[in-house]
């Protein structure tokens, strides 16, 4: 009977925090969606790549055009590492997979008309550093640098000539990104 007015009182901890965002990183080649989830230690970022890029030119007995599509899709992780009041560094690596499409031809009045057609494949995987602030809890800029290793399987077509070759290369990327949490 004594212990029935007594409430036992167990303290659970409170889940970890878990902050969603959306964010954009720039490259030389184009801007990146990136869809971050922060959470105490670490940072999961899914990112979506899409490009599409239409020229035409046109002159006296000369006409050409071109169109490029890229898409892709990729993630990051990292370990986070508080170094200030506003500020992080973060490390980790980055993979991801890519397709694009390049079609493009040009017509010389009544003599010829060629056409190219390429499509390449690729996937890259490397590691990835980097230093970010926030303004506030919600808003932050980041610079990261990674090492990229990418190997691209192309398809080409010259008019009737078709050709096939792989590439691998590796390269230093530097990236600027914006990101904000809800």
């Amino acid at each position: 009977m004594f212990f029935s007015g007594i409430a036992l009182v167990i303290q659970i901890p409170l889940a970890s925090a878990v902050d969603y965002g959306v964010g954009v990183a720039h490259e030389g080649t184009g801007n990146i969606v990136l869809i971050p989830i922060r959470l105490d230690s670490l940072i999961i970022e899914p990112e979506i790549t899409y490009r599409r890029q239409k020229t035409a030119n046109t002159a006296p007995g000369f006409s050409s055009d071109e169109t490029f599509t890229q898409y892709g899709l990729g993630t990051g992780i990292y370990a986070r590492r508080p170094l200030g009041p506003s500020f992080e560094g973060y490390f980790g690596g980055r993979v991801g997979y890519s397709r694009s499409r390049d079609h493009s031809s040009q017509e010389i009045t009544a003599l010829a008309t060629f056409s190219n057609h390429q499509k390449s494949t690729s996937w890259f995987v490397g590691p990835t550093a980097g230093l970010q602030h926030y303004f506030s809890k919600q808003f932050s800029i980041s610079l990261d640098v990674g090492l990229v290793y990418q190997y691209t399987k192309n398809d080409f077509s010259f008019d009737s000539n078709d050709q096939s070759f792989n590439t691998r290369t590796t390269v230093s990327l530097t990236r600027i990104l914006l990101r904000g949490y809800f």
